[in-house]
């Protein structure tokens, strides 16, 4: 047998410790790996599960803001004064853009569709890293559909979407415009009522959320108008401006900036005496918030196109500002308006009454100053204090002021809100800083002479005419205000404003004696040229130089710029309403020329539609105009019977005996014993070419009138005489009008200077 060779297996190798400590480390390591993977699992998985969700749903969602539909802002009886209309945003997605083909169709279809410089959007849609491209914004719903059926013509649903925007629009123009501001193209609100209430009118935005699959398409592919999330609507603003009063305020303002050719402007504030409720403010020149970049003064305008570089850049960033400033609320020196405070101050005190006398010699010294009287070198000689505020007489309420005193003085300057703000429910209402007006502790003699004539201090128009309202409401200074309501999107009221009495200046006394005055003043006194036949008008003008723009070396009186003002209150002997306007830097430097009129075209207009009844007095009522009866289609003598029951006076034209045709037309205005032109044919109008009334006088427009065959309704004559010229005609000298036509004359009493 065999012998089998035994096989002895050699022993391995033998672990040793140093390899031992390394297997235990790594299988620790391991553990740990694993632990912290697992670990970091459950953080993701679980604890930041929502984050990471977020973060996902954000790379297949694009999130677009939709802006919401801003309020409105309407005037107190509900007119649209700013509304916003819906337009779109065409934004561009180009990252999906990925043929040349599809690169030149969108550049040559929508530089021509939507009016876009070709080359320019042909380079935007190379751009692979873009999702969210605005191409055009404020697209009409016109071009709107018209793109919107172009996309889904050529299955661009994945390349644009249509955002749903919003326009700010002005349909009145330029009505109000100091007043609302405007909101830019950005739908970012700039200036006033529109930035004061931006966060109620603005609303809250919605979001637009677009889907897109792996490949990063947008889903669906069709484009259309789309909202995820709806935008709130904002809240509207119901003003106390009331639209017709603003029309006729700025109407004429515009015509007196115009016909006085005033450099800086002017500003006129009409108020309800009783709560201080804003009915109109207006400033012109403005400008219309619906071109709010273009220069509305078209002389500021060419001269800034002289200009170049910064020094054009920085014009027209001036000329906007000014533009855009509200007038009614910057400072100027009252001049003799500020005397009905005076008056105030002196007849609360008891240190005064109607029938006081002083003495006006034409000047008063006051320390080392002389104060001269307007009709200087002459002088009121002995006057009443009645005749004294009419007659508006400087060394009369100097001399006044200098019993008030300093301290007396200051605490109605302070009672009447002269220096604060008056609080109003407006942007840009400067602050009140001590260098405006003197302080009581250190006030000497001559400024108290000084102020007492409304002069070397400065306050607002808003602040002159909320005093006023104090003057005629009984004494009670109340908290201005502008905005009357505030609606909800559904149209409810979320806030209305309530009037507020601050405080009570003077008593309701010396508010009903004053006012009294201030009608004597229109009615009887130097302010012919604020009477209103019908109506008592009380005010006072103004004529103050402005200090700060004199150089010390001028002599010349004419060439020292004046602002001319006047405040006045309606009916005198039942307060509603108070006008303050104010003319800055006009060629005629009388408040009484230049202001007085204004607000009696203001007031003239606006009294009758507050329904507010005319009460004439005998004299009045013997000349008021007459209203031309019916008499076409009666016999000449039974024409002629109306006529003379009316006090008209008539002519005939023609061989008829019956009134074929009457000039003027039935319910024309005419004066008293004016006359009717009867045709009793067909024969040719009987023509008249108007003259020029310019410069004359009552007398002389009336006879001027007669000889040419037309008649004149005066306007502007006081019943208490006085020196009148006319200043404006309604129908230009030159044109040719049939005889009988009624031609408007405005007068201005040239007598009327402070």
């Amino acid at each position: 047998m065999k012998q089998r060779k035994r096989v002895v297996e050699q022993p391995g190798p033998r672990l040793t410790k140093a390899m031992k400590r390394k297997t235990v480390i790594f299988v620790v390591a391991l553990i740990v790996i694993f632990a912290y993977l697992i670990v970091q699992l459950f953080t993701l998985q679980v604890l930041q599960h929502d984050y990471w969700q977020q973060k996902a749903v954000a790379q297949q969602l694009s999130d677009v803001e939709i802006s919401a539909n801003r309020g409105q802002i309407y005037d107190s009886n509900m007119s649209v004064l700013a509304l916003t209309r819906e337009v779109y945003t065409i934004v561009m997605a180009s990252k999906y853009i990925n043929r040349e083909e599809t690169r030149n169709k969108i550049a040559d279809d929508l530089s021509v569709m939507l009016d876009l410089d070709r080359n320019t959007l042909y380079e935007q849609t190379k751009d692979k890293n873009s999702q969210y491209r605005i191409i055009k914004k404020k697209v009409d719903r016109p071009l709107a559909d018209k793109f919107i059926a172009w996309v889904n013509e050529n299955y661009y649903g994945s390349v644009f979407h249509v955002v749903v925007d919003y326009k700010r629009e002005y349909p009145l123009g330029n009505l109000l415009s100091t007043v609302m501001g405007f909101v830019g193209t950005d739908n970012v609100a700039r200036e006033g009522l529109e930035l004061k209430y931006d966060e109620l009118l603005s609303g809250v935005p919605g979001r637009m959320v677009i889907a897109q699959n792996t490949s990063g398409d947008r889903l669906p592919v069709s484009l259309e108008y789309e909202y995820t999330v709806d935008a709130e609507d904002g809240h509207s603003l119901v003003l106390t401006v009331d639209q017709y009063i603003q029309q006729v305020t700025e109407k004429y303002l515009t015509e007196t900036l115009e016909q006085y050719n005033a450099t800086n402007r002017g500003c006129a504030i009409v108020m309800d005496v009783d709560t201080c409720a804003v009915l109109a403010m207006a400033t012109k020149g403005d400008y219309d918030p619906n071109n709010y970049m273009e220069i509305a003064d078209p002389t500021v305008a060419e001269q800034i196109a002289l200009l170049t570089g910064d020094e054009q850049a920085e014009a027209l960033v001036a000329a906007r500002q000014k533009q855009y400033r509200n007038k009614a609320l910057d400072f100027y020196e009252p001049g003799s308006v500020f005397k009905t405070f005076t008056a105030a101050m002196g007849l609360e005190e008891g240190l005064v009454a109607e029938n006081t006398m002083f003495y006006c010699g034409n000047s008063i010294t006051v320390a080392d100053r002389t104060i001269r009287c307007w009709i200087y070198p002459r002088g009121h000689g002995q006057i009443s204090f009645r005749d004294a505020i009419a007659n508006s007489c400087n060394p009369s309420f100097v001399n006044l002021g200098g019993k008030i005193g300093a301290k007396r003085f200051s605490k109605y300057y302070v009672g009447f809100g002269f220096t604060n703000r008056t609080g109003i429910d407006l942007l840009g209402e400067p602050a009140v800083s001590s260098s405006l007006y003197y302080d009581p502790a250190t006030m000497t003699p001559v400024n108290v002479a000084a102020s007492s004539i409304g002069q070397t201090f400065k306050v607002t128009p808003l602040q002159m005419a909320t005093a006023l309202c104090a003057v005629a409401n009984g004494g009670y200074l109340m908290q201005p205000y502008i905005v009357q309501q505030v609606l909800d999107g559904d149209g409810e009221v979320v806030s209305n404003t309530e009037p507020t009495v601050k405080r009570q200046v003077i008593s309701s006394d010396t508010s009903a004696r004053l006012c009294a005055m201030l009608e004597n003043a229109v009615s009887g006194g130097a302010i012919k040229n604020a009477y209103i036949s019908g109506y008592r008008v009380g005010g006072k003008t103004g004529t103050a130089q402005k200090t700060e723009t004199r150089p010390e070396d001028i002599k010349d009186e004419d060439k020292v710029k004046v602002i001319a003002s006047f405040g006045g209150i309606a009916p005198a002997d039942d307060p509603e309403v108070v006008v303050l306007v104010m003319i800055d830097e006009p060629s005629v430097k009388s408040g009484g020329t230049v202001a007085a009129p204004l607000a009696k075209k203001i007031l003239k207009d606006i009294l009758p539609y507050l329904g507010i009844e005319p009460n004439y007095t005998e004299e009045e009522i013997a000349g008021l105009d007459r209203s031309v009866p019916q008499v076409t289609g009666n016999k000449v003598s039974v024409a002629a019977t109306t006529l003379g029951n009316a006090s008209l006076n008539y002519k005939t034209v023609g061989k008829g005996n019956t009134v074929v045709r009457q000039i003027p037309a039935n319910g024309t205005t005419i004066p008293k014993n004016g006359t009717v032109w009867l045709y009793t044919d067909d024969s040719d109008l009987q023509m008249a070419k108007v003259p020029d009334f310019t410069g004359k006088t009552v007398a002389q427009v009336n006879q001027t009138a007669k000889a040419a065959g037309i008649n004149v309704v005066l306007s502007g004559i006081s019943t208490t005489g006085g020196v009148a010229s006319a200043s404006h005609q309604s129908t230009a000298a030159g044109e040719e009008i049939p005889k009988g036509t009624v031609v408007t004359v405005e007068f201005t009493y040239s007598d009327s200077i402070f």
